[in-house]
């Protein structure tokens, strides 16, 4: 309950956050090396990492994807990360949505988001009739963070720490993730009227 309280109150703050700048501009555009691109834009991130668990001994092998969007000026994430024994195996799967802040530039991509989870998963039990497999799933909180840098403005490579907590374990890991985003709009033409100053 606890958990969900401090979710609410962090999606509040970003609410009051987001009002106090009214200068949202939907189209906004910005010149970077001859080019346009997009100011408030989405972008995706994927990649492996390396996590541990609560309930388990082994170090565990991820694979994540995160789609990060923005209504306004206030940032989603939904996005599903799996982890196993293996690349490409899995006995965890944690399903994602958060609201969060973000900082872009054309050198760097800074985020965090927090929100709940949903996973799904299988651990090994042993008694007296051997090793058997118990399932379970549930709902939880996550919290993910990202320290991009970027190659050109739309395309980079970074860091993703996160963690996630629920009754079943607490998990904590961090990913390299590939950063690719949807701010390309063309090459920089003559007249540009959605050009504001870049800072």
């Amino acid at each position: 309950m606890k958990i969900i309280v401090y979710i609410f109150l962090f999606i509040y703050s970003l609410q009051i956050f987001s009002q106090k700048d009214s200068t949202y501009f939907r189209k906004e555009e910005i010149i970077y090396d001859g080019k346009l691109y997009r100011k408030h834009n989405n972008y995706l991130t994927f990649g492996p990492g390396y996590s541990s668990s609560t309930i388990r001994t082994d170090l565990q092998k991820d694979l994540g994807i995160d789609f990060n969007f923005h209504i306004r000026k206030i940032y989603f994430q939904t996005g599903v990360n799996m982890s196993g024994n293996q690349f490409l195996s899995n006995n965890n799967i944690n399903i994602v949505f958060g609201v969060g802040l973000r900082k872009e530039n054309h050198k760097n991509n800074f985020a965090i988001y927090a929100g709940p989870t949903y996973y799904t998963g299988v651990i090994g039990i042993e008694d007296s009739l051997g090793i058997r497999p118990q399932f379970y799933s549930g709902a939880g909180a996550y919290i993910s963070a990202q320290a991009i840098i970027k190659l050109t403005y739309d395309i980079g490579f970074g860091i993703q720490p996160y963690a996630t907590i629920n009754t079943k374990q607490i998990q904590a890991g961090i990913k390299a993730v590939l950063f690719f985003s949807g701010s390309y709009r063309g090459p920089k033409r003559n007249y540009n009227p959605n050009v504001r100053q870049y800072k």
